[in-house]
């Protein structure tokens, strides 16, 4: 079995913890927990016949200006970019955070995910994805478990490339 370090980054409150929680637990709670620092969590995943177990980094999330320590990022083999669909704040300077988290990580490419889906209505959620300035990945909910599989198994592809 092989070990991959993946980061879950983005501004606080988008729901990186929750996705975490859903995928390695399939639990899910409204209550609203801050992360301070890193909280690490693992999960083995069978993929392409192989096992993997992904060592999941939940960085704590930030208002977008403050620095992230670089020590956070050193050995990851992939990282996924969290944004709160109902916030556009979270996602209005996102060039600019990607930018950040490619130079910290050396990673070129990062899943983005657009979370909270089901916060919004079909049609808002089409005018987001059409105000996000670079492709999304996956729209996920971790509260109704939409998607949150597929936007890790995508992550954990990242890690073989």
């Amino acid at each position: 079995m092989i070990a991959k370090k993946v980061l879950l980054v983005g501004n606080f409150g988008v729901g990186k913890t929750s996705l975490i929680r859903r995928f390695v637990l399939n639990q899910f709670s409204e209550d609203y927990i801050s992360t301070i620092g890193v909280r690490v969590s693992s999960k083995v995943v069978a993929y392409e016949n192989q096992e993997i177990k992904l060592l999941i980094w939940d960085v704590a999330g930030t208002s977008g200006d403050e620095k992230i320590p670089k020590a956070y990022f050193l050995g990851a083999s992939a990282a996924m970019f969290v944004f709160d669909v109902s916030r556009e704040e979270t996602y209005s300077s996102i060039d600019k955070h990607l930018a950040s988290i490619k130079e910290l990580s050396g990673l070129q490419n990062i899943t983005i995910v657009g979370n909270k889906k089901d916060l919004l209505s079909k049609e808002e959620l089409e005018t987001v994805i059409d105000t996000v300035s670079v492709k999304i990945d996956l729209i996920t909910s971790a509260k109704e478990d939409d998607n949150v599989e597929d936007a890790f198994l995508q992550l954990t592809s990242q890690t073989l490339k």
